[in-house]
């Protein structure tokens, strides 16, 4: 097991949903979500990002969700949400993206 998933506050749930996501003073761009946990998620990258760096998630039925850029790999990266899901919204969310 790597660090990252030693590290890891929560057990995250595969699934794969195209969402949008912001660059400060940049435009929305559709990714692949390709896992999620309340803390954060893993998507596909349409350009590179910065370790640390900020960005906006737009989640289903949701106002946009601050996140951290925690590690990038390849075309890929993780996120981290400035503020975790509550338990049930994260379930209503994954529900309704799984659809």
């Amino acid at each position: 097991m790597s660090g990252a998933e030693q590290s890891r506050r929560a057990e995250r749930v595969a699934l794969r949903a195209d969402i949008d996501f912001l660059r400060s003073g940049d435009h929305k761009y559709r990714v692949s979500i390709l896992d999620i946990s309340p803390e954060g998620c893993w998507i596909d990258l349409p350009e590179m990002l910065a370790v640390g760096e900020t960005i906006w998630i737009f989640l289903p039925s949701l106002e946009s969700l601050h996140a951290k850029v925690c590690w990038v790999k390849d075309w890929t990266a993780g996120v981290e949400f400035t503020q975790p899901l509550h338990p049930a919204v994260f379930t209503t969310i994954e529900q309704r993206m799984r659809r």
